[in-house]
């Protein structure tokens, strides 16, 4: 502006300031790793939207990343500035300030707001500290691998999870694309990029899966179908839990003992009395159908095997000539348990991997009649057997059924006895 001045007057007031332009920027990066701290190899992301603001929070220029994830506020006079970035969809902001970054190769943008804090550029500052980490928004697929111990499909209360079965994450192609072990209660999780996915279980050897999506409870039943071990498609948004995807898995039971000769008749199995092979003895299910049949070996046993967990009896068919024992007398591990008049026990409830070798039957003889006596000579014909009067050996005796057959034929001794 003019300046006037009088005779002698001295102005040293005339004064200008002059400054360089500044610039503010850096890089937006995907921080694969989701530590807060741009390592080597995470790349930038491009096309993401920033925004410069002034001190009082107005954005005054806008630009996007370019394909190295790089942007640069330029031309800026000195000032207070801050940053905001615009999170992709699907991305979310990485940890702010992480401890042990720097400047350099930390995230400063807050993780709810994308904002930086303010900060003062001066005179041709060049500030390329201000950065952005993306992370893949996520989501999480879980929940328990459980014993099922009646092998229902539905995990019943006091039904324990299995520790150390395999579990597969896959993708809507069923590639294998992460794997984990279920914890000590069962447990297992992935955290995932929200997607499609399915869930695979590996059964541990001996186990068998569950049937699937029984009793109309999710949160309780086994997801995992048997015949493929998969589970069927899972989808996932960001930042929702599904902690639903269940799989049960068993073990076959067996059921048996033994068949043995009663000799006293006391229904114990007493230390000598021997074990009867060719039984035959049928296994039924709950509704009484045979379902399994098989036949005492040397020593008597007999077994089922590879049974579902689930409710049995067992039916024994006495030989010709025997009968049953008497029944429930005594300890059950060396009792015998067949009915007396029908051969067969009552039901036995198998859990997973239960292995009942308690069932038995004892069998006696069934008492014999006899017929019989002697073939003599009568010297005096009188009908009556006298003390001189001898028996007459080979005489052929033969013994009729009610209807007259001959069922069986002797001859007499040298005493005339025959029976």
């Amino acid at each position: 502006d003019p300046v006037t001045v009088a005779a002698g007057e001295t102005n040293d007031t005339v004064d200008a300031g002059l400054y360089r332009t500044a610039t503010i920027g850096d890089t937006v990066w995907l921080d694969t790793d989701r530590d807060g701290r741009r390592d080597v190899g995470e790349a930038g992301v491009a096309g993401v939207t920033v925004h410069l603001k002034d001190e009082t929070g107005t954005i005054i220029d806008s630009m996007t990343t370019n394909g190295n994830g790089n942007y640069l506020f330029k031309g800026l006079a000195p000032g207070i500035y801050s940053v905001a970035f615009e999170a992709p969809a699907g991305f979310s902001f990485t940890t702010q300030d992480a401890p042990g970054t720097t400047d350099r190769n930390d995230s400063d943008a807050d993780p709810t707001t994308g904002m930086t804090i303010n900060t003062e550029l001066e005179s041709g500052e060049i500030d390329r500290t201000w950065d952005a980490g993306l992370v893949e928004d996520r989501a999480h697929i879980g929940d328990t691998i459980f014993l099922d111990k009646n092998a229902d499909g539905i995990q019943d209360a006091g039904e324990p999870g299995i520790e150390g079965v395999e579990v597969q994450l896959k993708d809507a192609d069923g590639n294998v694309i992460a794997t984990t072990t279920t914890d000590s209660n069962g447990v297992y999780g992935f955290d995932v990029v929200p997607g499609t996915y399915s869930i695979g279980v590996v059964p541990p050897a001996g186990f068998t899966v569950s049937p699937v999506d029984q009793g109309g409870d999710d949160t309780t039943d086994s997801d995992i179908d048997p015949a493929t071990n998969m589970s069927g498609p899972v989808t996932v948004a960001s930042g929702e839990t599904n902690d639903t995807v269940d799989g049960g898995l068993y073990e076959k039971a067996e059921l048996g003992d033994r068949v043995w000769l009663d000799s006293d008749g006391d229904g114990q199995q007493d230390p000598g009395e021997a074990g009867v092979s060719g039984v035959t003895v049928n296994l039924k299910d709950a509704a009484g159908n045979v379902i399994d049949s098989t036949t005492t070996d040397g020593n008597g046993e007999y077994l089922f095997t590879d049974l579902e967990p689930g409710t049995y009896s067992v039916g024994f068919v006495a030989p010709e000539g025997f009968e049953f024992t008497v029944a429930d007398n005594g300890d059950d591990a060396s009792d015998s348990d067949a009915d007396p008049l029908s051969g067969m026990t009552g039901d036995y409830t198998l859990e997973s991997g239960d292995s009942d070798l308690s069932v038995d039957a004892g069998l006696v003889e069934i008492p014999k009649a006899v017929i019989g006596d002697r073939v003599w000579e009568d010297l005096d014909g009188d009908g009556i057997q006298d003390p001189a009067e001898v028996g007459i050996a080979g005489v052929e005796a033969q013994l009729k059924d009610a209807d007259g057959n001959v069922i069986a034929t002797t001859t007499t001794g040298s005493n005339g006895l025959y029976g």
